[in-house]
């Protein structure tokens, strides 16, 4: 095989393609011997379900084979070896070292010490090994006919990743790695192209995308070979199953071009008209929600469950073939694709139609993967792919920081906290409503402050002139359009409903219990809009049990005081809710003992006090909105740093 120039390769090729043109220069290096590994024929059955790889290790390699082995500690796992008939010994580690790949291990040869490690730890050692050893290992395959470079461009598509390295240029060497197996297929595949008759020839490997790589070579073989073409008996064509590809030589490179273009013509006739097997990883979202919006976008109808066969809702190629299945899924780009021709799936799944003609197309979200499987032709593929990318992008976040404070009316602020606040130059309303139609409603009140005063500087300018009591100061994350809900406080038994029965006399009264929670309920659904707006749905509640002195029923009395809202603030901005006051009074007498009860006499021999108190729920909150992760933690490390500012440094010290 003569070597070729990478400035001479053939653009535009089909993805995964590639093509090289013969130059008539003969690479020729000497063939290294190779050593065949000798194993004392012996039937044995293997049966290991769920073993550990210590146990499998032991039987196999130390009772069985007689080999000196070790474990490496990384090594964890259990390994399922079972044979259906009795196998050769010689055959067992072969078995072994299949095995162990499903459990991420490999098994590696160093003389007479066999090693099971972790497929990574093996593919950084990258020991070469002779080709007669067994387990994971690199082998340099030396070339006569072929280049090197030129022919691992070729058969990359068809061997595992990393399967193929290049060794020394000078010396025309391929390093092939990976299991026993694995580097005896390979070397298989090499051979196949080293050979002497390929001297000078120019080859191609043909990827179809849409297509079976067999039936499009029975199509190209029959145009090519045709009578009267000047192709005919100049190009050879044979197909490959594994990787779909399609392997063409000719000795004139010009008509790998020919069978490069109708590879793609015959390969884009089937793209339009086939429905195939896409699936796309949702990256920054809940695969169910995006189904249902794209069901509603496009009209989708009601949903199906139950065990569909794609293969009879799909439709066949001009040819009456179906592409056949790839081990290769799209990536949240959604750029490659699963053909299939036998499928089954249990699913709930949305038809949706599109276009004209009606066509239907089916979107389930498989909610395990986080992933949307998507049965269309490619040309609907992309409709609903342009949508996704715009469905799918990272969702804002907002940190919602809250006080949740009594402040007690003294007399400069006994008509309430709004006097206060009107006294400041910033802009507030008496508000009971939506965002979009503020209605003035008392004693209620809602109140922004303009110049972004913070939480704490409301507080300490309230804490000057009276008495404040902070109930609660959360600060919580929450996406966007999503709910946080923060509650500290009880559960509180509640007699709904009592019977007894009129069968039988003295029978117990049976009462129903429902548990009522109590205490400090926050919740805040933020919405986020262009410009910085943020939208907050809230709804704070403070409740209290008391005794029931209203009437006779044995169950208590919840004093419940609550704020629901819709409010629009500025990212940033401080927004106060408050008006609800709370009186207590408190009437005591003191004096001697039974003759401050003797009425007229007792009010000479004691004195009555009457106090009474007022207080005013007031909610102070901050929203910022989090664009990015380095918001998120700048956020972060500022709650950081103010809890480390108010954490108690004596047993006297005490957070304000």
């Amino acid at each position: 095989m003569s070597a070729a120039s990478r400035d001479d390769e053939t653009e535009g090729l089909p993805t995964r393609s590639s093509m090289v043109r013969g130059s008539g220069i003969l690479m020729d290096t000497s063939v290294a011997k190779r050593g065949v590994a000798k194993h004392s024929p012996s039937d044995v059955t293997l049966n290991f379900v769920s073993a550990s790889v210590q146990d499998v290790a032991k039987a196999i390699l130390g009772d069985l084979l007689g080999l000196t082995y070790t474990v490496d500690p990384s090594a964890q796992g259990s390994v399922t070896v079972e044979t259906t008939s009795p196998v050769r010994r010689d055959q067992v580690l072969g078995i072994l070292e299949t095995s162990l790949q499903a459990a991420k291990l490999t098994l590696v040869q160093n003389g007479a010490l066999y090693s099971i490690v972790p497929l990574s730890a093996a593919q950084h050692r990258g020991t070469l090994v002779d080709p007669g050893n067994s387990g994971y290992g690199s082998e340099a395959v030396p070339l006569r006919f072929v280049n090197a470079a030129e022919l691992k461009k070729v058969i990359d598509p068809l061997v595992p990743e990393n399967g193929l390295s290049l060794g020394d240029p000078s010396r025309n060497v391929m390093i092939v790695t990976g299991s026993a197996n694995q580097r005896q297929t390979m070397r298989n595949l090499i051979r196949q192209f080293d050979v002497n008759w390929l001297k000078g020839m120019s080859f191609a490997l043909l990827v179809p995308q849409w297509s079976d790589s067999q039936s499009v070579a029975t199509q190209l073989k029959e145009i090519l070979d045709a009578d009267g073409m000047p192709t005919h008996g100049m190009v050879r064509i044979m197909p490959i199953r594994q990787g779909n590809g399609i392997l063409v030589i000719s000795g004139q490179a010009s008509y790998l071009d020919q069978a490069r273009k109708m590879v793609e013509m015959i390969d884009r006739e089937a793209e339009g008209s086939q429905r195939r097997l896409f699936v796309y990883n949702v990256q920054n979202g809940r695969a169910a929600d995006i189904a249902s919006v794209l069901s509603a976008a496009f009209g989708g109808g009601s949903q199906a469950a139950g065990q569909t066969n794609l293969a009879t809702a799909g439709t066949a190629g001009k040819n009456g073939s179906v592409p056949s299945a790839k081990n290769e899924f799209s990536s949240g780009s959604g750029n490659d694709v699963l053909g299939t021709n036998k499928r089954t799936a249990d699913a709930a799944g949305q038809a949706i139609k599109l276009g004209a003609s009606g066509e239907e197309m089916t979107v389930t979200a498989d909610e395990t993967n986080n992933a949307l499987v998507i049965y269309a032709t490619p040309p609907q593929y992309e409709i609903v792919k342009n949508a996704l990318h715009r469905l799918d992008v990272p969702p804002l976040q907002v940190m919602v920081q809250a006080a949740i404070t009594e402040v007690s009316l003294t007399d400069e602020i006994h008509f309430g906290v709004q006097w206060f606040f009107q006294a400041r130059q910033n802009t507030y309303n008496m508000t009971q409503g939506t965002a979009a139609a503020l209605v003035p409603s008392y004693p209620g009140f809602n109140y922004i402050f303009s110049n972004n005063d913070n939480i704490k500087v409301v507080l300490n300018a309230l804490s000057n002139i009276t008495k404040v009591n902070v109930l609660s100061s959360p600060q919580l994350f929450v996406l966007n359009n999503h709910t946080a809900t923060l509650q500290v406080g009880d559960q509180v038994p509640v007699a709904t409903q009592s019977a007894v029965s009129t069968d039988t006399a003295g029978s117990p009264i049976v009462n129903s219990i429902e548990y009522r929670d109590t205490g400090i309920i926050l919740r805040v659904t933020p919405r986020v809009n262009d410009s910085g707006l943020v939208l907050l749905d809230i709804s704070q509640e403070v409740s209290e049990v008391g005794t029931t002195s209203s009437s006779k029923i044995n169950s208590p009395t919840i004093q419940q005081r609550r704020i629901a809202s819709s409010i629009a603030v500025r990212d940033g901005q401080t927004i106060a809710l408050g008006g609800l006051i709370k009186e207590t009074r408190n009437d005591a007498n003191d004096g001697i003992p039974f003759l401050n009860r003797i009425p007229l006499l007792g009010r000479l021999l004691g004195s009555t006090d009457n106090v009474r108190g007022r207080t005013e729920l007031l909610i102070l909150l901050t929203p910022r909105v989090v664009r990015n992760p380095g918001d998120a933690e700048a956020m972060t490390d500022e709650i950081t740093s103010k809890m480390k500012s108010i954490e108690p440094h004596s047993a006297a010290a005490r957070p304000l």
